[in-house]
């Protein structure tokens, strides 16, 4: 009758005893700590945005936060490493290098397992690493526990080597602010249309294309200076579109290929197919002192960016050692004396266009004018195109004009503008405009009868200017922008405007005598007598067929090429001096 109290009492020790022993057995044995997961948020926060941004003390204030929260037993040991690690590679980067000491001593006596990040770190943080192992001794024994995921060790992406369609070799590294090589060679049983490289500096938020250029039996491409500025993981990927349309990929966006970007390199440096490594570019002068990465600016020439293969327009734009050929970036040197394509401004340069004008002509006041002794004026009879060879007498309010404004048609060209340099602020250019007139004074193949009539010179109905400019503010084609500007220039053209006129002639058309009508209508003011005939004239004003224009305008670019341009411009007629006003309007069209 024992036996049953003896039982449980057993059974009850032994609960007692397994329970205690796993009390008693570290808890990271099991599961990370309650507070990695925020802890591991703010790390990230401060090591992928704060710290890439050269924002120390931010990215120390929020991992001095996150061990804060983990507490004294808050966080598993691999995560305090991890947080220890972080802020001394943060200290590293302000140069406190005794403060970084201390913080890996701490790292190391959390998880003695803890180690720098690697894309991140510097020969001076590497010394001080290797002085605080010899000085940490583990504070708490460690038991087996995970490293938790982060961006840093490939979280998002996974796996050892990317797959995709295509087989593909990347390089194991490159050093910092040095182009990347990407080469990749295609089966002859793919017909390759286009061959795109999709790649992710280290810390950015987007991909960029670049599109591969033909090298040896592959494809090749370099990923530029721009994007290798500090030591980090660059991450890509390779789209191959075949002549149908199917696009074939050597890795993906969530499993991309990566290469390390190091301070220093062990191995031989990479290049493409039969071309020269590329060469180390020169850092910025903005570049934050203390990142790595960054060196001091040369004071030499300073040069691009853009690596072997990329599209540019000229030397400038590519990096040291390649020169602007065919619209590529190649390797090359240039004669004595050649400089190459011109670096291109920021707007455009060359301009096309159509446009109207109208000519509006100053005339001056003159007597006499249907005589046939001035070959400043052409007279007709009103509203036709028959030429006046009468003989005028005088009298009073006849046979004179007053002078001002009139109409003297217009004109429809094409025109041409290119930017040669910049000048100041803005630039200067020269243009050209040719086209076709409309009006002017009618042409007509009588012949004149006598003497007092010179041979009339018809109109011809062409313009043709020659012109320089300078535009305000920048190049005179910017989208978005209005640019006024300011002209001088040379031109053939003929101008001529009329006004009408009376005159008493005392010849009939066939030279005899004219014998009024016995009404007083048909005959002449002031004279009382029917010895001459009143007539009603055009008369002409000629210009031409030479002038000089001076005047201003402005363009405003709508979109990248298309705008539109106004201008008003002072025309100085010779060698038959007039002066003609002519505002004009037109579509341009750049590139």
């Amino acid at each position: 009758m024992y036996l049953r109290p003896f039982g449980s009492f057993a059974a009850f020790a032994l609960s007692a005893v397994l329970v205690g022993g796993l009390c008693g057995y570290p808890s990271t044995a099991f599961a990370a700590g309650e507070k990695d997961k925020e802890a591991l948020k703010l790390h990230d926060q401060a090591m992928d945005e704060d710290y890439l941004a050269v924002e120390f003390d931010k990215a120390e204030k929020k991992l001095k936060d996150a061990l804060k929260k983990c507490g004294d037993d808050g966080c598993s040991p691999k995560v305090l490493g991890k947080l220890h690690i972080a802020l001394g590679t943060v200290y590293g980067g302000s140069n406190k290098l005794d403060k970084a000491k201390e913080e890996f001593i701490e790292a190391l006596k959390a998880d003695p397992s803890a180690a720098l990040i690697e894309s991140l770190t510097t020969p001076e943080l590497t010394k001080a690493f290797e002085e605080a192992k010899k000085q940490a001794k583990p504070s708490k024994p460690t038991g087996p526990s995970k490293p938790p995921p982060s961006s840093e060790d490939g979280g998002e992406d996974g796996g050892d080597k990317p797959g995709g369609d295509l087989e593909h070799t990347p390089i194991p590294e490159q050093a910092v602010n040095t182009p990347v090589p990407v080469y990749i060679e295609i089966g002859d049983d793919i017909t390759v249309e286009k061959a795109t490289l999709r790649y992710k500096p280290f810390g950015a938020s987007k991909w960029t294309s670049l599109e591969m250029q033909r090298v040896g039996k592959g494809w090749g491409a370099e990923i530029p200076c721009a994007d290798v500025t500090t030591t980090g993981d660059v991450k890509y990927y390779i789209v191959v579109t075949d002549d149908g349309g199917e696009q074939l990929k050597a890795g993906s966006q969530k499993d991309p290929y990566r290469v390390a970007i190091k301070r220093e390199i062990e191995g031989d440096e990479p290049s493409l197919p039969g071309k020269k490594p590329p060469r180390q570019c020169k850092a910025k002068e903005d570049c934050p002192p203390g990142l790595p990465g960054c060196e001091k600016t040369s004071k030499e020439e300073k040069r691009g960016e853009k690596g072997w293969g990329a599209t540019c327009e000229a030397d400038q734009e590519c990096q040291a050692g390649l020169i602007c050929q065919n619209g590529q970036c190649e390797e090359g040197k240039r004669e004595d004396g050649d400089t190459g394509p011109e670096p291109a401004g920021k707007g455009k340069k060359n301009i096309i266009g159509l446009g109207g004008q109208l000519d509006l002509m100053l005339i001056s006041s003159a007597e006499n004018v249907c005589s046939g002794d001035n070959d400043t004026y052409y007279c007709f009879h009103a509203g036709t195109t028959d030429r006046f060879f009468g003989d005028p007498i005088s009298a009073t309010g006849t046979n004179g004009i007053q002078g001002g404004f009139g109409l003297a048609g217009g004109r429809a060209f094409a025109s041409y503008d290119r930017e040669l340099a910049k000048l100041g602020a803005g630039s200067i250019g020269a243009g050209l405009r040719f086209g076709i007139a409309f009006g002017g004074h009618p042409s007509s193949d009588q012949q004149p009868p006598n003497p007092l009539h010179p041979e009339m010179v018809n109109f011809p109905p062409i313009h043709g200017e020659l012109r320089a400019w300078y535009s305000f503010g920048g190049s005179q084609f910017e989208q978005g922008k209005v640019r006024p500007f300011g002209f001088l220039g040379v031109g053939l053209a003929k101008v001529s405007s009329s006004v009408p006129v009376t005159v008493c002639d005392r010849l009939q058309k066939n030279g005899e005598d004219a014998i009024a009508p016995e009404d007083d209508d048909a005959q002449c003011p002031g004279t009382g007598n029917r010895s001459a005939v009143q007539r009603e004239l055009d008369a002409y004003q000629i210009s031409g067929l030479n002038f000089i224009s001076v005047g201003g305008g402005a363009t405003y670019a709508i979109t990248p090429n298309f705008g539109v341009t106004a201008e008003i411009k002072a025309m100085f007629m010779l060698t038959t001096f007039a002066v003609v006003i002519a505002p004009s309007l037109g579509p341009v069209f750049a590139f």
